[in-house]
This record gives structure tokens, sequence and C-alpha cells, in this order.
């Protein structure tokens, strides 16, 4: 595994890029495992990435609403980084401002990719949840991640998923 460093900013070397983005592409990257009923740190990891991954990407402020996956509820926390695939670098992590009604968590954010604006080939984000009380074993996959805002180039959802053990 590739050592990351972490910076307050990601300078890149060249600040050209190949053009705008032609897709962008909003993947899970980790599903939280635990027991019903079981408090801690269950972290769902959400990436944004463009194709090409140098291209830039400057849609301005989307917003961002998580659907729980059955057997999950989320805690109103969230945080946020630019992580740099080139270089292996992320800057640092700052909080997110969520709200959480019912199963849904949601927020807004001015986001951009290999804009020169401190920022990084993917936008990733971390939240938390815990498994509910009774919830059955097994693995969730109707949980989804939905985007809205002027990024016509997103597809208009995902699915997320958790494991119940």
């Amino acid at each position: 595994m590739m050592p990351v460093e972490t910076t307050d900013t990601l300078a890149p070397e060249d600040t050209t890029t190949a053009g705008p983005a032609t897709a962008v592409a909003t993947r899970q990257e980790s599903a939280p495992v635990g027991p019903a009923g079981k408090k801690g740190f269950h972290i769902f990891t959400v990436t944004l990435g463009a194709e090409p991954r140098d291209g830039e990407y400057k849609p301005g402020t989307l917003t961002y609403k998580l659907t729980a996956p059955t057997g999950w509820k989320w805690i109103d926390w969230g945080s946020y980084y630019y992580y740099d695939e080139e270089n292996y670098k992320a800057t640092a992590v700052k909080p997110l401002q969520t709200s959480v009604d019912g199963k849904v968590l949601s927020f807004s954010l001015d986001s951009h990719l290999n804009s020169g604006k401190n920022d990084g080939t993917r936008l990733c984000f971390t939240v938390m949840a815990d498994p509910e009380s009774g919830a059955k074993p097994g693995t969730s996959s109707d949980g989804k991640v939905v985007v809205t805002g002027s990024a016509a180039k997103l597809p208009p959802e995902i699915k997320l998923y958790g494991i119940i053990t």
C-alpha cells in the first residue's frame, strides 16, 4: 500500500488540465460492518472523481442526499477532503454541515476537481452510521446517494450498501 501524505493544500505541479471532464463517477469506497444495535465507528466513504482523471470539473454547489440502507441509521456527522491519486496526497479533513431527516443525511458543498483550487482528482466524503437494533444479519444494498445541482455529467444516483453481522 502506498503511503498517504496529508497536507493543507494540494498544489499541482502543472496547473494545466487535459480539459473539462467528460464524465464524473460517484462510488462507494467502503461499507460499514457491524452487529445489530452496536454503536461505534461505522463509516461510509463515498467519492466523486472526474473522467478523464485529470479533467477539470467545476459544477459549483451540489446537494448530496444519502439514504441509509436497511438496518442502518445515520449519525449527524460528516467530513470531506480531496485526494490526489497521482501524488498520493490528501488535503486536510474538513467538517461537513450535515442534517439528518429520518433515513436521509444531506449536505451541500462547493464541489470541484482538478481546478487548481486546492483540490485533487477525487472528492472524498466520510459519514457515519449505526446498525439499528433488531436489524437482520446480511448485506443491504437499498441505500443510495443522489447528487443534484448544475452537474449534468453525474449519474442520477448510486447504490449504498452496509453489512449487518
